[in-house]
This record gives C-alpha cells, structure tokens and sequence, in this order.
C-alpha cells in the first residue's frame, strides 16, 4: 500500500487530525503533482486553447470519476484541514486558473476579458467537483455537465457564439 492510500484511508476513519498535518501535506502534494502532470499531458498536443481546454476539462472529469477517493480528499476533506487545505485549494486553483488564463495573451484584445475570469472558471468547475463528490452521485453525472462546462468558459474567453458550439451533439 502506497503512502497516500495508507494516509487516505486514515482520513477516512479519522478525518483530519492536526498531528497528521505533515502526511496531510505530503498525501496534497502528491495528488496536485500527478493531477498537474495527466493536464500537462492531456492538453501538450492540444494547437489551440480551445482543444487544450476540452481535453483538460475531460481529463479532469475522468480522474474525478476514477479515483472518487483522492478527488473527494482534494476538493471536500481538505476544508475539514481548516486554514492547511483552503491554503492548498486556493494554492492549486490559482495554478489552474494561471493555466487557463494563458489564452488572454493570444486574444485580439485581452483586456476584454477580466483577470477574474480563470478563477471564476476554476470556481464553477470546483462547485460541481464538490457537489458530485460530496454527494456520492451516480457515475456520469459530472461528465454529463461537460457541455455546460465548456460552454460557461469557452464563452467567457472566445465569446457566446464559440461557446454555444460546445452544446451542439458531438459527431
């Protein structure tokens, strides 16, 4: 069993324990590295940010729905760490947000679209990661919203007409 499993399955029976805050850490580090690494990955072949974007979006969406262990530990039992998972949260989300934001440089006039945007994005997607984690819902239900998803940041970056083309059925 690996570290993270052990220290996973701790979390689980226990919760969070302020003893434990170094295996807390290093268990967050971990699974923020190999999640940084499969987007690197998933969106690197990607020519424009709009592909990048839905390969990445997809990415997470399935390793949310693989692995509802870590994926309930980053986004709903990291808050019961207090000040140590907001810290970690706010610390990855700005990472993903700086990620997507990248985009901004590459439109005719970046300005039009606020700084704020790429944490509203990650915020939407944290909301519905939350949800599906904290409630134990069905498989598929998150990959279900992807459309939506991709939509509400498409759209924030590229404009509503770039946007609506995600809610057309795939071919």
């Amino acid at each position: 069993m690996s570290d993270v499993d052990e220290y996973l399955g701790d979390f689980e029976s226990r919760g969070f324990l302020a003893a434990d805050a170094e295996r807390f850490v290093a268990t967050w580090e971990r699974l923020e590295t190999t999640l940084l690494e499969r987007l690197a990955r998933a969106t690197g072949s990607a020519d424009e940010w709009r592909d990048g974007f839905r390969a990445g979006a997809t990415e997470v969406v399935d390793l949310v729905e693989a692995n509802p262990r870590e994926a309930y530990f980053l986004v709903v039992g990291a808050l019961t760490a207090g000040e140590l998972g907001r810290q970690r949260q706010r610390a990855l989300g700005a990472k993903l947000a700086t990620m997507l934001d990248a985009v901004r440089a590459d439109l005719d006039d970046p300005e039009v679209v606020p700084p704020a945007t790429a944490r509203w994005i990650v915020g939407i997607f944290f909301d519905r990661i939350y949800r599906y984690c904290a409630t134990g819902a069905a498989s598929g239900e998150l990959r279900s919203q992807l459309p939506e998803l991709r939509f509400l940041a498409i759209s924030a970056y590229l404009g509503t007409e770039a946007g609506l083309l995600e809610l057309l059925p795939s071919e």
